[in-house]
């Protein structure tokens, strides 16, 4: 599976690559995992990408629920998956919208969370424990 995570402002803070790293090399086992700063969001999207478009007018789903999708979908045959932020690419269609939190939170602070509960999700769908 390939997921690609397309972010349209450069990230700053050194914590939040921290972050961000340490998910992706753990995600390493499972999938790839490619975040996109600041690109043409219409190159990257290919026609049989799922997209999941994040924002508060989403769905709120639970780690299950997004493991079960991720595992259907890459049972049906999708092997990419992108993720986008809907206040950054509201025109972008997507294939699901998916809600993670009420509060507002910081887009820098919502992708270590994005990576984790991806990170988390693969956990479930190997039947592994997620605290180590």
């Amino acid at each position: 599976m390939k997921i690609k995570i397309i972010r349209g402002k450069k990230i700053k803070d050194k914590f939040i690559l921290e972050g961000i790293n340490e998910y992706a090399k753990r995600l390493g086992k499972y999938c790839r995992v490619e975040l996109k700063i600041g690109v043409n969001i219409h190159k990257e999207i290919k026609d049989t990408a799922y997209i999941f478009k994040i924002g508060q007018s989403g769905e709120s789903i639970s780690s299950d629920q997004l493991a079960g999708k991720i595992e259907a979908l890459g049972i049906g045959g999708t092997s990419d998956m992108i993720f986008v932020f809907e206040d950054e690419y509201a025109k972008v269609k997507a294939d699901f919208a998916l809600n993670i939190s009420n509060m507002d939170i910081d887009r820098n602070l919502m992708l270590i969370i994005l990576y984790k509960q991806i990170y988390r999700a693969y956990r479930i769908i190997n039947n592994e424990p997620y605290h180590k």
